[in-house]
C-alpha cells in the first residue's frame, strides 16, 4: 500500500482508532533510523514499539508492532503511518498552525546528541546500582577495556543467573524455554562482537563457556520449540568460524576443549551436537598436526558406539577417521580402512572420488553399482539416487550418450518433473528424432496411469495425468493437450498454475472455468486475508481476460449483495472495485 493513500487499504474501525491515537499525540520518539526505515513508540495503556519501512516509490513494504493484536495491521501502526506522512509534509509552505504543532519527544539518538559525557557517566553509575541486568550488559559489552575482566567467569555467571530466572522446580517449561533460548542468544552475541573486533581469544572463550553451560540445560527443559538447541548450534557454528581464522596456539586450545567435552555422552544423547563438534575437532587436528590424537579419539568412539542398536555413531567416526587419514596424506592407511569399511556410503564415496580423480572410471562405476545394490537392499532411495547421479557424471565424462539418455530421462520423470534433466535428455536427440521420442514417452506415461487406475479405482486419472504431463506439455508448447486436462480440474489453484500459458489462447473457456471456482472460494473465505487473496486473484484475471472484464465486475457486485453481512469482505470488495473502475 502507498503511504499517500494507505487509508484505502485499512478497515474503518482500525483506521479510526489509529487516527485518534495520532491526533491525541500518542506517537512518540518517531525517528527515521535509515532512509525509509522508521521506528516509533506509541503510548496508550502500555508502550509499544513500531517499525515501518517505506521504499523509494512511497510504498509501505514492511511494518511491525510488538502489541498482542492478532490481525494484519493494528491501530499503533496506523498512528505511525499518519505521523510519518505528517512528518514528510511539514515544510516551509505548511500553514503555521500545523507547523507549530506539539513536537514529539526526542528519539534516543537525538537525546544522546544533547547529553554530555559527564551526564551520561552519572546516569550509568546511578542506573547500574538499581539494575543489575543493565550493569552486566554494560560490563560485558566493554569488557575488552578492562585488563582484569574475566570473560569466562562473567559469561558463566550470566548464563547461570539467566537460567535460574526461568527455572521452576528444577524444570524449564515449554513457554520459558523459548524465552530462555532468546535471552541466551543475546549472551552469545558477545562472542560475535568479539569476533567482529578480531578478538578471537575472548570470542572463543564465550563460545566454549556457552556450550559447556547451556548443554546441560537441555536435560531439564522442554525444548520442543528448539530455541535452546538453536542456541547451542549457533555457538558451535560460531566456534568453528573463529577456529578457522585462529592462529595455531588458539586452535590447539579449542582442540583440547573439544576433546575434553566430547568425552561426555550428553552431546550425543540430545541431538547432533557431538557429531558437529567432532567434525570441528577433526578439522583442527588436521590443521595443527595432531592427527594421532584424533585417531586415538576416533578409535575409542568407534568402540563405544559399536554395541549400539543403530550403527550411525560407529559409521560416522569410521568415515571421519578415513577423511582425516586421507587429508593428512596417510594414503595407505586410509585406503586400508576404506577397503575394510567399504559398505559405508561416505567411505565408498571417498573411494569413488579418488578413482575419478585418477581417471579410473571403470573402477568408479563398479564401486557405484555395488553401492546401489547395497542401498536398494537396505531401502535407502536417497543413497541410490546419489550414486546414480555420479554414474551420470561419469557417462558425461565418457561421452556415453546412451547412458546420459538413460539417467536424464529417469531423473526428469522420477517424482516431480525436473526441467533441467528433461532439457538435458532432449538435447541428446536431433530435432527430427525428438518428435517420435516424446510421443512414445507421453504414450508410456498415459499407459502407466491407466494401469494405476485399474489397480486403484480411487486414483484421479485426469489429475494424475496433469501432474505427470502438464509440465511436459508446457515445455513442448502442446497447449491444446494441456487445456484439455486443465478444463477438467475443479481446483482453482491448479487451474491458476497454468493460467499464464493458456489465457491468451483460451480466454473465454478459462473464464467459464473461473467463475464457479471463484464463487466457491468466495463462499469459503472467512477472514480479511482470504478476502484479499481472492480479490487479488480477480484483479489479476481482470487484467488478463479483457473480454471477461464485465463478467468479473458483475461477479464482484453480486458478492456485495450475497455477503452484505461480512463487513471486512465488503470493505475489500469496495477497494478492489475502486481500483478497476
Amino acid at each position: 500500500m502507498e503511504l499517500a493513500s494507505f487509508e484505502e487499504y485499512i478497515g474503518r474501525p482500525i483506521l479510526q482508532r489509529g487516527r485518534a491515537y495520532f491526533e491525541n499525540e500518542h506517537v512518540e520518539s518517531l525517528e527515521e533510523v535509515e532512509k525509509g526505515e522508521w521506528i516509533a513508540t506509541v503510548t496508550g495503556s502500555e508502550e509499544y514499539s513500531v517499525e515501518v519501512e517505506i521504499n523509494k516509490r512511497g510504498v509501505v513494504s514492511e511494518y511491525q508492532c510488538d502489541c498482542p493484536y492478532d490481525g494484519d495491521l493494528c491501530k499503533h501502526v496506523v498512528a505511525v503511518l499518519y505521523a510519518i506522512r505528517d512528518e514528510n509534509t511539514v515544510g516551509p509552505d505548511v500553514d503555521k498552525k500545523k507547523a507549530n504543532k506539539k513536537k514529539p519527544k526526542l528519539a534516543l539518538r537525538g537525546l544522546l546528541d544533547r547529553i554530555s559525557a559527564d551526564e551520561l557517566k552519572t546516569f550509568i553509575l546511578q542506573y547500574s546500582k538499581t539494575n543489575n541486568s543493565f550493569k552486566s550488559d554494560f560490563e560485558l559489552f566493554f569488557a575488552e577495556k578492562d585488563d582484569h575482566f574475566d570473560v569466562e567467569k562473567h559469561i558463566r555467571e550470566l548464563i547461570r543467573k539467566t537460567t535460574k530466572s526461568y527455572t521452576k522446580r528444577q524444570f524449564v517449561d515449554y513457554g520459558s524455554s523459548g524465552k530462555l533460548g532468546r535471552e541466551l542468544g543475546k549472551v552469545l552475541m558477545r562472542g560475535e562482537h568479539y569476533m567482529s573486533q578480531k578478538n578471537l581469544l575472548d570470542a572463543s572463550k564465550v563460545c566454549m563457556v556457552f556450550i559447556n553451560e547451556v548443554m546441560p540445560i537441555i536435560t531439564y527443559a522442554d525444548d520442543s520449540s528448539g530455541y535452546l538447541s538453536d542456541a547451542i548450534d549457533n555457538a558451535i557454528s560460531l566456534l568453528a568460524d573463529i577456529a578457522q581464522q585462529a592462529p595455531t596456539s588458539l586452535k590447539e586450545k579449542v582442540a583440547d576443549y573439544l576433546r575434553a567435552e566430547l568425552g561426555e555422552e550428553l552431546y550425543f544423547d540430545y541431538g547432533n551436537f557431538g557429531y558437529d563438534m567432532a567434525d570441528l575437532y577433526a578439522q583442527l587436528c588436521v590443521d595443527i598436526g595432531q592427527v594421532d590424537n584424533f585417531i586415538r579419539f576416533a578409535d575409542a568412539a568407534i568402540d563405544e558406539f559399536r554395541n549400539d542398536d543403530f550403527d550411525y555413531g560407529s559409521s560416522f567416526f569410521i568415515e571421519l577417521k578415513a577423511w582425516v587419514l586421507e587429508k593428512s596424506n596417510r594414503t595407505e592407511e586410509a585406503q586400508q580402512l576404506m577397503e575394510q569399511q567399504i559398505d559405508l556410503p561416505k567411505v565408498r564415496d571417498l573411494l569413488v572420488e579418488k578413482a575419478i580423480d585418477n581417471k579410473k572410471l571403470d573402477e568408479a562405476k563398479v564401486l557405484l553399482q555395488e553401492g546401489i545394490r547395497l542401498a536398494e537392499e537396505k531401502g535407502h532411495p536417497g543413497t541410490v539416487h546419489g550414486w546414480e547421479v555420479k554414474l551420470l557424471q561419469i557417462a558425461e565424462m565418457e561421452d556415453d550418450v546412451e547412458m546420459v539418455r538413460y539417467y536424464t530421462e529417469r531423473f526428469a520423470f522420477s517424482g516431480y518433473f525436473n526441467q533441467r534433466y528433461y532439457r538435458q535428455w532432449k538435447a541428446t536427440f536431433t530435432d527430427a528424432a525428438w518428435n517420435s521420442v516424446i510421443e512414445d514417452k507421453i504414450a508410456t506415461i498415459q499407459q502407466e496411469i491407466k494401469k494405476r487406475k485399474k489397480a486403484n479405482a480411487w486414483v484421479d486419472e485426469v489429475q494424475w495425468e496433469l501432474q505427470k504431463l502438464g509440465p511436459l506439455y508446457v515445455e513442448e508448447q502442446l497447449f491444446e493437450r494441456l487445456f484439455a486436462l486443465v478444463r477438467q480440474q475443479t481446483n482453482l489453484d491448479t487451474v491458476l498454475s497454468y493460467h499464464k500459458h493458456l489465457y491468451k489462447s483460451y480466454p473465454t473457456e478459462l473464464l467459464s472455468l473461473y467463475v464457479p471456482l471463484l464463487d466457491k472460494h468466495a463462499e469459503a473465505a472467512n477472514n480479511r486475508k482470504a478476502y484479499c487473496n481472492l480479490l487479488d486473484t480477480v484483479r489479476s484475471l481482470y487484467k488478463d481476460l479483457v473480454s471477461g472484464q464485465e463478467t468479473l465486475m458483475q461477479q464482484m457486485l453480486r458478492w456485495k449483495t450475497m455477503y452484505k453481512h461480512r463487513p471486512a469482505m465488503i470493505d475489500e470488495l469496495n477497494k478492489a472495485l475502486g481500483k478497476i473502475e
